[in-house]
């Protein structure tokens, strides 16, 4: 038996509060100390596995294997796609400017609609390529007001971490019938191994290498403790949830939400205070966002009184 379904609405809701928690990772990350990208994903994701462990066996208890094994290879996919965008876009950091890497995300959605449409037949509507065109045009603003450009190969990394992105949307739209949360575990395991050799290896992404470089301190260990719990645990597994009745391109669409949150909570808790053109790309994506959801909704509930009607 599949998860429950529940409204388009209610899918908007999970996905954007989904969204909203990602946000927050910035602004944690400047209250830790004396460490790098690669310890914090290494803890992170060691943190969200043994919380999406516990909460799975809450759930589905001693039928958690025959779970994971019906969600099958497109889960491990799945988990694998999204680590990928992750790593890929800390990677692009180092090549090139954070304002760049971020207006690259602005073409998740477009990526989103055609993987999609390709591979689920979901119809674009209109609406949705107007929202998609509206938001992109809002991380434009956010890009002109840096005044900075990037390298090439920091542009490529980025946009392949958006394509990652997309393919994870469309991975949990194909498995929407099966516990799709099992992913995030998937995710995790792979975060850990791949952070873990480049702690351990010597690597361009790490100036120094060995065990040693896992001791962070119990201080930086709490704060990385709320990342893996809350920032992305709750957000992943409410975004999760909220796939299951709302389509690929939107999907990605609603996740930009994270991008134009993000240096809100970063000036609420470090003082960076970001430029006014933040503020107004920000506006720009969110009124995008709103415009999707309303049409959307709207559509949802006349579909639905047709339905009721016949």
């Amino acid at each position: 038996m599949g998860p429950k379904p529940f409204s388009y609405a209610a899918g908007v809701a999970f996905t954007a509060a989904g969204a909203a928690f990602w946000s927050l990772g910035g602004a944690l990350v400047r209250m830790t100390s004396g460490i790098d990208a690669w310890q914090i994903i290494f803890y992170r994701s060691l943190v969200v596995v043994l919380c999406m462990t516990l909460w799975l066996l809450i759930r589905f208890g001693a039928t958690l294997p025959s779970r994971m094994a019906a969600a099958g290879i497109n889960a491990v996919i799945a988990g694998i796609a999204v680590g990928t965008a992750g790593l890929t876009f800390v990677i692009s950091l180092f090549y090139t400017t954070v304002a760049q890497a971020i207006f690259m995300t602005g073409i998740t959605p477009f990526l989103s609609a055609i993987l999609g449409l390709w591979i689920l037949r979901e119809r674009i509507p209109h609406i949705t390529w107007l929202a998609m065109t509206i938001a992109l045009a809002g991380m434009g603003v956010i890009f002109y007001g840096t005044g900075s450009g990037g390298a090439l190969i920091g542009t490529v990394l980025a946009i392949y971490s958006a394509f990652c992105f997309s393919c994870y949307a469309v991975l949990l739209r194909w498995g929407q019938k099966t516990e799709m949360s099992v992913a995030l575990i998937w995710n995790a395991l792979y975060l850990i191994l791949v952070s873990g050799l480049v702690i351990l290896l010597p690597t361009p992404f790490h100036a120094t290498a060995g065990i040693s470089e896992f001791a962070i301190g119990w201080a930086n260990f709490a704060v990385i403790a709320v990342m893996g719990a809350v920032q992305l645990t709750l957000g992943l597994i409410l975004f999760t949830v909220g796939s299951r009745s709302v389509p690929a391109a939107q999907l990605s669409l609603i996740a930009l939400i994270e991008p134009t949150l993000s240096p809100l909570w970063a000036w609420f808790v470090a003082s960076e205070t970001p430029p006014v053109w933040t503020f107004a790309g920000g506006a720009v994506i969110l009124c995008a966002i709103v415009i999707q959801a309303l049409f959307s909704a709207t559509g949802d509930r006349r579909n639905a009184r047709a339905t009721a009607a016949r």
